[in-house]
């Protein structure tokens, strides 16, 4: 069981205005808000399988099922934008019941589309509603906590939320296999269902100051505006979103690469996508457990290093012609190792500064970590020639611009903040 030392912090969400929050409780809030996160990697990785399949039912080319992946990404990034002022305005369990319950409804329409472009614009739906999930519970933990103990919060949250892409590509594999494509909708549907009951039965409001203009178009843009020309929100935002753009780079090109390039079947492939979320789960409770010791920037700095490192391995592996499951799969290992340090601390690096906008804040932040996403996947998507090489170059570009970005923003912002 996951039990801090022992918290200063009462939590409302769980325990009522008038108890601490112990050991087990603190595990129970971690746990119900890694679920909420699951439904992005449920939409994403449990879609990858679907890439080897899809063209042929559908008599089209690869490039148009990857085009799916990118509408779904395309609709997290701008869903990122709605649901943060919504849960300010209206209350975070409102607005996680209502997108949820959509998500239910648009997972089991991809299930019955009549042809890829019924199924683009439906997977662009699914991601938009999907984001309702991460954006209210980082804004459930920026209610709780400040910026040091929220930071260890959202690593064991994601380190939780590690479990659906762990199996996802699996699971996927597998039903697409045994039972066609169409029936991988209609887990993510029922899944989702499990996600709303335990949001019903299971979480209390967290926002107990409602914005009643949060959704007014311009106060939603004069927020955003102050948000943007924080100059730690730039700095920690922009490091974050490079490295969701060599995350989604893999997404996008390892179906290419994997099953199409080396030969892997569908279930070969969940499992081999299952690998590097493992060290993910890992590093997220390790980072958890060594946050306070080391500092936010610090877990920050040591994975960008692990992450260009990556990159520019597997850059180098491909073009010289050393192509096979440990070449590819090995840099992609440490990246998503590095992932469990650079994100709990952008995150609430980022956050930290927007007590009274926290929803906005957070909305913000998702809108550009998936604009870049989806630039990526579709970049990949451009690119596709049959091979690693077009995800490989994209994710050596996007972590040598990460570290860039921590060098040029992140590590001064801290200087001076130290030295003023």
């Amino acid at each position: 069981m996951l039990v801090p030392p022992r918290p200063t912090v009462c939590c409302p969400a769980i325990c009522g205005p008038t108890f601490r929050m112990t050991g087990w409780r603190y595990a129970f809030l971690a746990g119900l808000l890694g679920l909420l996160p699951m439904l992005l990697p449920l939409t994403v990785d449990g879609s990858l399988p679907l890439v080897s399949v899809v063209p042929a039912y559908f008599q089209t080319s690869t490039a148009y099922v990857q085009y799916s992946l990118s509408a779904a990404v395309l609709g997290i990034a701008l869903g990122q934008l709605v649901y943060g002022p919504l849960s300010d305005r209206f209350g975070r369990k409102p607005v996680l019941i209502g997108g949820i319950s959509l998500y239910i409804a648009t997972a089991i329409a991809c299930s019955m589309a009549a042809n890829i472009e019924q199924l683009i614009g439906l997977r662009f739906l699914q991601g938009f509603f999907a984001c309702s999930g991460i954006i209210v519970a980082r804004a459930i933990i920026r209610d709780l906590f400040d910026r040091e103990a929220g930071a260890r919060l959202f690593a064991l949250m994601m380190g939780v939320h590690g479990i659906m892409p762990t199996i996802a590509p699996f699971i996927s594999g597998w039903v697409t296999q045994e039972y066609g494509w169409r029936n991988v909708f209609w887990v993510m549907a029922g899944f989702a269902l499990f996600a709303l009951l335990s949001v019903m039965f299971g979480l209390s409001e967290t926002n107990k100051a409602r914005t009643a203009n949060a959704v007014q178009p311009s106060v939603l843009f004069r927020n955003y505006r102050t948000i943007l020309r924080d100059r730690s929100f730039r700095s920690y935002a922009t490091c974050a979103c490079f490295m969701y753009g060599a995350l989604m780079a893999y997404f996008a090109g390892a179906p290419v690469g994997l099953i199409q390039y080396l030969g892997l079947s569908p279930v070969e492939f969940g499992i081999a996508m299952a690998v590097p979320m493992i060290f993910y789960m890992v590093a997220q409770i390790g980072v958890a457990r060594i946050a306070p010791g080391i500092g936010m920037d610090r877990m920050i700095l040591v994975g960008v290093i692990m992450a260009v490192t990556a990159g520019i391995g597997m850059l180098v592996f491909v073009t010289s012609g050393i192509i096979n499951i440990y070449t590819l799969m090995g840099p992609v290992v440490l990246i998503l190792t590095s992932l469990a340090f650079i994100s709990p601390g952008t995150t609430a690096g980022a956050m930290s500064p927007f007590a009274h906008m926290a929803g906005a804040a957070s909305s913000l932040l998702g809108f550009i970590q998936f604009v870049a996403a989806a630039t990526a996947t579709a970049v990949i998507g451009v690119l596709n020639d049959g091979t690693p090489y077009p995800m490989a170059a994209v994710i050596c570009i996007c972590t040598v611009c990460a570290l860039i970005a921590y060098l040029t923003l992140v590590r001064r912002l801290a200087h001076q903040a130290t030295t003023s």
